[in-house]
């Protein structure tokens, strides 16, 4: 027993000097141009230019915010069918949910299934060239919102929403599924392909734990392969960073050209149900 003991205390005494600062000097950080742009049909042609911080930047909203992060004077045009459009220096605004943008044109995107867009984008004072590609998807309807309340306690339910795959096409989707609001965190942002269903039904749902009179918003996004691996790699992007023994993990951008941009250039095509829980 005392040699144990002996031993627990030589441990313990050593432990106490385990720990050991360390200094680590890391790379300066160049900022990048960051773009955003979704082609929404029915929606004006918009465009959200910004820049990228340094993930130990101070962050805050002070009076140089927009100054330091949004991008103005860069000439921006997207062309398809031969047609040019120019999106002017001009903010809007959406609400519904909340969407910002600081390049806004009044023509608006059409749904014609297989159109073909071009960005282009020139930076102010030769800060360089930003190009990008994206097609317009057919749209995928939601087939149906299916409530199941709980046998053994009917106070609480679960919302089932199906669709329809096709089988001889590679599809990728992003589901989102919101309670109360869609400006709310959403409670399940999932993207995916199609080749993990063996069959054309589609099936996305919840736990039970929904209630009568909640309000839940399912959407669907058939999305592109270039949008797929951007949203998966910002996903594991924000895992890293709580991660302390993770590499950092790159953002797959569609965005390319000589002002090294970050971002994503894409079609956003999607069916949204509102569904409020009744008996």
């Amino acid at each position: 027993m005392k040699n144990i003991l002996f031993l627990v205390l030589v441990c313990t005494a050593i432990s106490c000097n385990l720990t050991q600062d360390v200094e680590i000097d890391l790379p300066e950080y160049t900022p990048q141009p960051v773009v955003e742009c979704y082609l929404e049909p029915g929606k004006p042609f918009r465009l959200l230019l910004t820049r990228s911080y340094s993930f130990f930047d101070p962050f805050g909203l002070d009076s140089t915010f927009i100054e330091k992060t949004v991008i103005q004077g860069a000439t921006v045009t997207i062309t398809y069918d031969g047609k040019t459009i120019n999106l002017p220096n001009i903010p809007s605004v959406e609400t519904n949910p909340i969407k910002l943008f600081n390049y806004t044109a009044s023509e608006i995107v059409p749904a014609t299934v297989g159109t073909n867009y071009v960005l282009n984008i020139n930076l102010a004072d030769g800060g360089g060239n930003i190009t990008a590609q994206a097609s317009m998807l057919p749209f995928v309807p939601i087939d149906s919102i299916v409530i199941q309340w709980l046998p053994e306690r009917d106070t609480l339910a679960r919302a089932l929403m199906y669709l329809t795959d096709d089988l001889n096409t590679s599809d990728y989707y992003r589901r989102m599924l919101n309670y109360s609001s869609l400006d709310s965190v959403p409670e399940q942002d999932i993207v995916t392909p199609d080749r993990f269903s063996t069959t054309s039904q589609i099936a996305f749902g919840t736990a039970y734990e929904l209630k009568e009179g909640d309000t839940i918003f399912n959407t669907i996004y058939h999305i592109e392969k270039p949008y797929y691996d951007y949203l998966e790699s910002v996903q594991l992007a924000i895992l890293a960073n709580f991660n302390p023994f993770a590499q950092p993990a790159a953002i797959k951008s569609n965005v390319t050209g000589s002002a090294n941009p970050l971002g994503i250039f894409t079609t956003l095509v999607y069916d949204r149900d509102t569904t409020i829980l009744k008996k």
